[in-house]
């Protein structure tokens, strides 16, 4: 916890203050009139009811950055497993081929193809932290311009074809006509859509079925990837687009993720000048929608 934070706090709200209405005390008791007793009141309940909110803006700061420690623990130890699983993978197959252990040219290809497997989950963790390191430290650039929503649309499910086959999930691409053209970063929106896309992937059930969707609104355009899970909790949808936020589901322990992957698309959605929003009941899957302004067209 960095109680750096702290200190200022304590020291603008109930140092200063306590000391500056002492002083003025003094000083009606010394120069006072017959007026000592009002002013003495009125100065006690100002010193008693600054130190009030000083003291319970103090606990706040405090738990928030408890709260803040305790994610940021969690996210490293998720983090941590998550590189060492793929590492340990990547160790042992490689040694078992090194050694000559697999003389079957099946195997040896089955093997092949676990590493490969298991270097691009571990490249995608690798990419995503980076992503949030420049995040974090603003020096993630964005070049703007004109693209069409099909393209991005499209971009992303090409990038997601290979999770839909290793998981057999159905995706429906239903996108309006004539869609106006969005003021974006290609390359980071479709990084968005494609982690959108991933989330509704990884907390459905066997039974996957994922829906993109585009459509005009007024001056915006929305974007949505809708899938058929358990739904979030009410309670958990305010927290989700935190950094190292992750929905209490008792699945969370087998479900691969850093908690980085919604704040990264907040953060570019907002940085597009757009936002975005969830919605979900238990039970009825849920949505989440990216709504970007949308490009004037010339006549």
């Amino acid at each position: 916890m960095k109680l750096r934070r702290v200190y200022p706090l304590i020291i603008g709200f109930v140092i200063v203050p306590a000391a500056l209405m002492l002083t003025v005390g003094i000083l009606i008791l010394v120069f006072g009139s017959a007026t000592r007793d009002i002013l003495f009141g009125t100065l006690i309940l100002a010193l008693v009811g600054t130190t009030i909110i000083g003291v319970v803006a103090t606990l706040v700061v405090l738990y928030r950055e408890a709260y803040v420690s305790r994610l940021q623990t969690e996210f490293v130890n998720k983090v941590s497993h998550d590189l060492r699983t793929p590492l340990t993978s990547i160790r042992m197959f490689a040694e078992t081929l090194q050694m000559g252990r697999l003389a079957d040219p099946g195997r040896q290809a089955e093997a092949l193809g676990i590493i490969a497997d298991e270097t691009a989950r571990l490249s995608a963790l690798i990419n995503q932290l980076l992503d949030w390191a420049r995040m974090e430290s603003g020096r993630r650039r964005f070049d703007l311009r004109a693209e069409r929503v099909e393209s991005i649309v499209d971009a992303a499910l090409a990038a997601f074809e290979p999770q839909r086959l290793s998981g057999q999930a159905q995706v429906e691409r239903r996108l309006a006509p004539d869609l106006p053209r969005v003021l974006a970063d290609r390359t980071a929106m479709v990084e968005a859509l494609l982690n959108l896309l991933n989330n509704a992937h990884k907390f459905t059930g066997s039974d996957k079925r994922i829906t993109v969707e585009a459509r005009a609104s007024g001056p915006t355009v929305l974007i949505s990837v809708a899938d058929n899970g358990p739904g979030i909790p009410h309670a958990d949808q305010k927290h989700l687009f935190q950094k190292f936020y992750r929905a209490k589901d008792p699945l969370d322990r087998t479900i691969e993720g850093s908690g980085l992957g919604l704040s990264i698309v907040k953060h570019v959605v907002t940085a597009h000048g757009g936002r975005v929003t969830v919605a979900s009941d238990l039970g009825k899957g849920a949505t989440f929608t990216i709504a970007l302004p949308a490009v004037e067209e010339p006549a």
